[in-house]
């Protein structure tokens, strides 16, 4: 029986979630797969092209489950904390995701209706592209900054505990960055919703002065 691109994609989602990133080699998963390496080049020529595909795989099951309706912010909310979600379900999800190819355009298509609602509120595409991505990055981000202190235990890396940075600071000579420890690494769902929130709100007060994209200077040339 031939071997399932399907399958392939699967157990590699599945051998990175208990071997890591920089664990997951193609010999590893055909070991899972009980197959010789070279069987696996019959469906990717590289390690890069499977990597895209399990992130593409990721997001489809992402937006196949998430139906953007409601008003644009709710949308924008609706998108950003399911990318977190879909991001946080596997190890290494941030660092898998960034930056990798969508081998599949339902993923992209399933982003239609937020772009439209964007649209719909009064601003330009280039806009509704700019917040969009924003948030996407401002996730990626924050969860590549989640994974990097929450080990896949669940266990939290001593090192960013907020007690243990407040310690290693002069409370006399910074005394707000002592502070914000807390805020930086105690409740990542908060500073999630906190930095969503102010990005919401500035491209609300866009909406609200009727700012063009562009430039002050005028420059619309993309630099």
């Amino acid at each position: 029986m031939p071997l399932d691109r399907k399958v392939v994609v699967r157990t590699a989602l599945d051998l990175l979630d208990s071997e890591g990133l920089e664990g997951l080699t193609l010999r590893k998963i055909a070991a899972a797969l009980q197959v010789k390496a070279p069987a696996l080049y019959w469906h990717f020529q590289n390690k890069q092209q499977l990597l895209d595909e399990m992130a593409t795989a990721m997001a489809r099951d992402a937006t196949s489950s998430a139906e953007l309706t409601g008003p644009w912010h709710e949308q924008l909310r609706t998108m950003a904390v399911g990318l977190r979600r879909m991001l946080l379900s596997r190890r290494d999800g941030a660092r898998l995701f960034g930056g990798t190819y969508m081998t599949d355009s339902a993923p992209l298509v399933a982003g239609e209706p937020l772009l439209r609602s964007l649209t719909d509120a009064g601003a330009d595409l280039r806009t509704a592209v700019a917040v969009n991505r924003t948030i996407s990055c401002y996730a990626i981000g924050h969860v590549l900054e989640e994974q990097g202190v929450v080990r896949p235990s669940g266990a939290r890396d001593h090192r960013f505990d907020p007690d243990a940075r407040r310690a290693r600071l002069d409370g006399e000579q910074a005394p707000l960055t002592a502070a914000a420890s807390d805020y930086l690494f105690g409740d990542f769902d908060r500073s999630f919703t906190d930095g969503l929130e102010l990005i919401i709100a500035g491209f609300a007060a866009r909406l609200a002065a009727g700012q063009p994209t562009s430039r002050p200077n005028g420059s619309d040339d993309g630099h």
